[in-house]
C-alpha cells in the first residue's frame, strides 16, 4: 500500500501565517493576532494538512468546561473556562478546508485527529458552532455523527459583520 497523499503536521511558528491564510480565505470568521498566537498553549489543539504536500487545511480547538459556552462568537474566542473549570468538552474553534480540497479526505482527517486528541484526554464531547446558512458543513458534521445540541443561537456572528449571525450548536459524543 502507497503512502497517503494527506498527512497532517504540527503548526509551528514557522507555518502559522500558513494556518492564518487558510482560515482567512476559507472561513467567513476572522480572528486577529492573538488568537494565533493562543493556538500554541498547551489546552490548544492545531493541525495542518497537507494534501501531497501543499498546505490546504486547518484546526484548531480546545478543551473548555461546556458549562461555560458563550453566547457569542467573540465571548467563547475570550474565555478562559479551561481555568475556571474542570475541562470536559473539546470546543473546536476553526476547521478550514480550501475549497479546490474540499470532499478529498482532508476535513475528515483533521477531525479524526481532534476526536482521537479528544479521547486521549479523557474527554467524551466534542461541540462547535456552525453558521445557520453554511447547511453544506452542517450537514457534512451530520454525516460524521454530529447531532444538533439546541435551537439557533441568536446573534452569535454579530460583531463578524455576518448577514445573518445566528449560529447551530453541533455536538459530537466520543
Amino acid at each position: 500500500m502507497g503512502r497517503s497523499v494527506i498527512s497532517l503536521d504540527d503548526l509551528t511558528r514557522n507555518n502559522l501565517g500558513t494556518f492564518k491564510k487558510i482560515n482567512e480565505v476559507s472561513l467567513p470568521t476572522r480572528y486577529d493576532d492573538g488568537w494565533y498566537e493562543k493556538s500554541f498553549e498547551k489546552n490548544h489543539i492545531t493541525k495542518l494538512a497537507f494534501y501531497a504536500e501543499l498546505p490546504v487545511g486547518a484546526v484548531r480547538a480546545k478543551a473548555f468546561n461546556s458549562n461555560q459556552i458563550g453566547a457569542s462568537y467573540e465571548s467563547n474566542q475570550n474565555s478562559k473556562s479551561v481555568q475556571e473549570g474542570v475541562p470536559n468538552s473539546v470546543y473546536v474553534e476553526s476547521l478550514a478546508v480550501l475549497k479546490a480540497y474540499r470532499g478529498v479526505g482532508i476535513g475528515t482527517a483533521l477531525l479524526n485527529f481532534v476526536i482521537e486528541d479528544t479521547k486521549k484526554r479523557f474527554i467524551h464531547e466534542i461541540v462547535l458552532h456552525v453558521h445557520v446558512d453554511n447547511t453544506e458543513v452542517i450537514e457534512w458534521y451530520k454525516r460524521k455523527g454530529f447531532e444538533q445540541k439546541s435551537e439557533i443561537v441568536k446573534n452569535y456572528y454579530e460583531k463578524q459583520n455576518i448577514a445573518n449571525p445566528h449560529a447551530i450548536i453541533l455536538s459530537l459524543r466520543v
